[in-house]
């Protein structure tokens, strides 16, 4: 097992712990399996802790913390990505996950530019039916020019940060867009990119995807560096009481510390910039 998946798959006989009378086992029921262990043994808070470590050695700078779930009832391969800002940090994305295991990278913004973190990630698997899918995850985080933090909040932080955070919390943070979608086998090897970024930055923090049998949803938090929640499963696996508690898990993900820093930085690098042209 690469070192940056967590937990141990969600396999036939562990079903048959659960539903001790089943008498067909298929990649539906396993899949549902997959979600109650979503938590079990650690393997979440293992896969959190390993991306917020990256993170910390990464240091100050936009970036998304992304972890994500494949609760499809069979393996996921990734299969390829896009980045329109930013690259993927020190650990690669996990090269295949299997039934009830959690993923964790981190993606961080342009090396020698400004501009935030925008990037996607694409898994294959299959459908109930064993029809192969392509399950696409995608993410953005704004730098200071493309959200509601403005020049003048910006000023004040320089002059009292404390007294900033300390009555604006959650005020001027910077919220980070989410989107997901599923198609064909093969689909996102043609250039779809630039009109699924249209769509990503269409989108709130929230998003969930069905297609012929398959779902997904991804969540983000808010910040400069947010935690991205991801989940690869099956059309009817997860009920609207788990996609409530899966909704939360982002909601408070943000390091405002960093929002608050990378954005006067940011700002000041753009003005230094703006001065020299």
């Amino acid at each position: 097992m690469a070192g940056n998946v967590f937990g141990n798959p969600i396999t036939d006989d562990i079903v048959r712990l659960i539903y001790p009378g089943v008498s067909e086992i298929t990649p539906k029921l396993r899949a549902k399996v997959a979600f109650q262990y979503i938590n079990a043994d650690g393997r979440d808070v293992n896969c959190k802790n390993f991306v917020h470590n990256l993170k910390q050695r990464y240091g100050s700078g936009i970036s998304s913390l992304c972890m994500i779930f494949n609760a499809t009832g069979r393996s996921l391969t990734y299969v390829g990505n896009k980045d329109w800002n930013g690259q993927i940090y020190e650990s690669p994305y996990p090269s295949l996950l299997q039934n009830g295991q959690w993923g964790a990278f981190l993606h961080t913004r342009p090396k020698v530019s400004l501009r935030g973190s925008q990037g996607a990630v694409v898994y294959r698997g299959q459908n109930n039916a064993g029809v192969p899918s392509d399950w696409m995850l995608a993410w953005s985080i704004p730098r200071i020019g493309h959200n509601s933090v403005s020049r003048a909040y910006l000023v004040v932080v320089r002059l009292n940060v404390a007294h900033v955070m300390e009555n604006n919390v959650g005020q001027f943070t910077r919220t980070g867009i989410a989107y997901t979608e599923i198609r064909k086998a093969h689909h996102y090897e043609a250039d779809h990119w630039a009109y699924i970024k249209g769509l990503l930055e269409s989108k709130p923090t929230y998003y969930t995807g069905t297609w012929n049998g398959c779902y997904s949803a991804v969540t983000i938090g808010r910040g400069t560096s947010p935690e991205y929640v991801g989940i690869m499963s099956l059309d009817g696996v997860i009920s609207e009481l788990s996609y409530a508690v899966f909704m939360s898990l982002a909601a408070s993900s943000a390091i405002e510390d960093s929002a608050v820093e990378d954005s006067a930085i940011e700002d000041s690098d753009a003005e230094g910039k703006e001065d020299e042209e």
